[in-house]
């Protein structure tokens, strides 16, 4: 199954802000939360079209990458779904065309699809790397998401 059509915000606390330049301490880990929206998922299962998503973990993040783990949950719109619980590891990273890019990846634990494989691709597109030069940080992000679950 394939939700190519959502949107995503994330909120970090702290700041995500530029690493200091070398020798470096550890990243800070940061808290990330998100909330957003699936639309249009394509499967031949015609009872999980759409729904919201939601995660919450943390790690050593900053504004030019890092990794991260939690947890997380798809909440189906269709009546007689069961939401679908899952664990991810993620890494945030700079494409090549100053695109960042957050992946996670995992499994579904519980609900539907269960030990399916999970892919959750974001593209930060709203990330104002100006705001990782400012004592708060970059706080919020947001962008186009796509979900894909596969079966074991």
């Amino acid at each position: 199954m394939t939700c190519p059509l959502g949107t995503e915000s994330i909120t970090y606390t702290p700041g995500l802000k530029l690493p200091a330049l070398p020798p470096a301490p550890p990243n800070p880990s940061v808290s990330l939360s998100s909330t957003g929206t699936l639309a249009a998922c394509v499967s031949l299962d015609l009872h999980h079209t759409s729904g919201t998503i939601t995660f919450s973990g943390g790690g050593p993040l900053t504004c030019l990458g890092g990794n991260s783990s939690g947890s997380g949950r798809v909440t189906w719109a269709n009546p007689g779904t069961t939401p679908s619980d899952f664990a991810f590891t993620g890494g945030v990273s700079v494409r090549p065309d100053g695109v960042t890019v957050l992946v996670l990846t995992g499994s579904v634990t519980a609900g539907d699809f269960t030990g399916a494989a999970v892919v959750n691709t974001i593209v930060l597109a709203s990330t104002d790397l100006t705001a990782c030069l400012t004592p708060a940080g970059l706080t919020t992000s947001s962008g186009p998401i796509t979900l894909t679950l596969a079966s074991p």
